[in-house]
């Protein structure tokens, strides 16, 4: 027999001689048959490990950011649709439950509004207040908070822009000189804030226990600890007298005062910046165009202040983009 006719036969066996009873065709089993049927195995299995692995095995490919979406909204087990009441502002965002307060809000919100320290609970740069207790973002559970808990920042708690703005910790700590690298700074004031809140009279005793979970690596207890102090002493109407020179506070002071009709608003950058240091030096740019008042931000947004007689929102758009750095 012919090497052709071999393989035919392989493929296309020969029925079985007439018995008198009706012969089933034999079903020939393909590469594709057993891959196929081997994997229904891997399936159960998948299903059994989360629906995630199951899906990858017979769902059709599609584009990677489809692909996530699509995850997204079909794993009701650990995506929540929450609503969070952040410095008094309503934010709908979707999160996955083992998203922490911080992650939600500076990948998901763009707020730069606490530093990430440790991640692990134990320096306390990350913190913020939920319903008046000072917690850890790292450490809370964004899903455990979208409930009409009021969560509270270091940006929600100033009353303006500018030096006359700042609340009398902020402004502590920054005449005080209670800080150094910055980067234990926003928990800092967001826990004497808390403290002061319930105590405006603190012994030097009851400050070091409520700070207690901060931790300040560049070493500036003295500093912070007589922040607090002169914090407390001005939210009781006492006259305060800081360390940094009065003409330095009285220009800071005259130079943010306030413009009739000033109009502030927060823009995001398209492409965040790279570092602080480069808000620094866009901030020193913009205030160089004549009609803005005042200038604050972060990496990822800048918030202009500006007098609407001299400039309109489209001027302090096109001033960012002609900057380098437009905005959305």
């Amino acid at each position: 027999m012919a090497a052709d006719e071999m393989a035919k036969d392989k493929q296309f066996p020969q029925a079985e001689p007439d018995s008198g009873t009706p012969q089933q065709p034999r079903r020939v089993i393909t590469r594709r048959d057993f891959l196929v049927q081997g994997n229904a195995g891997a399936v159960a299995v998948g299903v059994m490990a989360g629906t995630g692995f199951a899906a990858s095995l017979v769902q059709p490919a599609v584009a990677a950011p489809q692909a996530a979406q699509t995850a997204a909204a079909a794993d009701p087990v650990t995506m929540r649709q929450v609503s969070l009441d952040i410095d008094g502002k309503q934010h709908d965002v979707t999160v996955d439950v083992r998203e922490s307060l911080w992650e939600t809000m500076n990948y998901k919100l763009g707020l730069s509004n606490s530093n990430l320290g440790c991640d692990r609970a134990q320096c306390g740069a990350c913190t913020v207040l939920v319903d008046g207790r000072a917690v850890t973002g790292c450490s809370v559970l964004t899903a455990r908070n979208g409930r009409g808990q009021k969560i509270l920042t270091v940006a929600g708690i100033s009353n303006g822009p500018g030096f006359r703005g700042l609340h009398p910790v902020q402004r502590a700590f920054w005449l005080e000189g209670g800080f150094q690298c910055g980067i234990c700074t926003r928990g800092f004031v967001m826990s004497a804030y808390a403290l002061l809140q319930t105590n405006q009279n603190p012994t030097n005793a009851e400050i070091k226990e409520a700070l207690d979970g901060n931790i300040c690596r560049c070493g500036e207890y003295p500093k912070i600890l007589t922040a607090v102090q002169k914090a407390a002493a001005e939210m009781r109407g006492e006259k305060v007298s800081y360390s940094a020179p009065l003409i330095y506070a009285e220009q800071a002071a005259e130079a943010a005062a306030p413009v009739e009709g000033a109009v502030s608003r927060q823009f995001v950058f398209v492409n965040p910046l790279g570092t602080i240091e480069v808000y620094d030096d866009l901030s020193l740019e913009l205030q160089q165009l004549s009609g803005i008042v005042d200038v604050s931000g972060t990496e990822r947004t800048i918030t202009p202040v500006w007098d609407p007689a001299r400039l309109d929102e489209a001027a302090v758009r096109r001033a960012l983009s002609e900057l380098g750095h437009a905005v959305r």
